[in-house]
């Protein structure tokens, strides 16, 4: 009897790392591609005004939704910050600052310095 339960342990645990082992590796091609877009894409920094609450930010973040080349955004509030990644084929900062403008906000690029070397 313990030799067949340590027998089905055996397989049991063998079968759980066969699983593991298929299910965990990067091999879906939707996650590759998804790689190379994140890579292409470009970064862009805005300054917000007029937002009063978390619900202004909401409403920006949901009109960026809708523009076809922004990969990925964050609307913060307080911090009156966008950080928005796009593809540049696709959209442009013009156009990014027109759809925030649209729903009643002023937008302006920010300017990044460089860091100074100490």
């Amino acid at each position: 009897m313990k030799k067949n339960l340590i027998l089905l342990s055996a397989f049991f645990l063998i079968g759980i790392t066969q699983v593991n082992a298929q299910c965990c590796k990067p091999t879906d091609h939707k996650a590759k591609t998804t790689n190379t877009i994140q890579e292409a894409g470009k970064a862009l920094k805005l300054r917000i005004t007029g937002m009063t609450c978390a619900g202004c930010s909401n409403h920006i973040s949901n009109a960026l939704k809708e523009v076809d080349g922004i990969m990925e955004h964050k609307v913060e509030y307080p911090g009156d910050l966008a950080t928005i990644q796009y593809d540049p084929k696709k959209t442009n900062p013009e156009a990014i600052i027109k759809v925030i403008e649209k729903t009643g906000y002023k937008a302006e690029i920010i300017k990044e310095t460089p860091k100074k070397k100490s």
